[in-house]
């Protein structure tokens, strides 16, 4: 299923649930889980990551508005392609909410002239590690921006 909105458009395997809104003062968000997401969940999951079960995968994607501190292609958003996380990356030390058994990833970046922010939560309980972060690889392969 393919979802799309604010210029950013995902491909979600079954059993997925995404959202794409628009935040007031800067860019778009866009949540993808493994399990059921709610409009009122923050812009990094915050409350979404403290619904997750064992196995479960959330990501978040934030795009920050251009100003004299967010400067595309510039310091925090330097990198210049998307980053795709590697299992070896997740650790609990980058959760914006510490959970036990939660693993964590962040990267910020610039992609069609965009300041961007992936952020992303796995869950490894009876599926590996490994398992779950090729899985949300393949989700986050398919993000189009317009």
């Amino acid at each position: 299923m393919r979802i799309a909105g604010h210029g950013v458009a995902v491909d979600l395997p079954a059993g997925w649930d995404g959202r794409i809104s628009q935040r007031q003062a800067t860019g778009p968000v866009m949540h993808v889980a493994t399990f059921p997401l709610l409009a009122s969940d923050g812009d990094y999951g915050a409350s979404a990551t403290g619904r997750m079960r064992g196995d479960d995968v959330f990501a978040a994607l934030l795009e920050f508005q251009g100003d004299a501190r967010v400067r595309p292609g510039l310091g925090l958003f330097e990198a210049i392609r998307r980053p795709l996380p590697e299992v070896p990356e997740f650790g609990p030390m980058q959760l914006q909410v510490t959970r036990p058994g939660q693993l964590g990833w962040q990267r910020f970046f610039t992609e069609s002239g965009r300041a961007l922010c992936l952020y992303a939560v796995i869950q490894p309980v009876r599926r590996p590690a490994p398992e779950l972060v090729a899985e949300l690889r393949g989700v986050l392969a398919t993000i189009v921006f317009s």
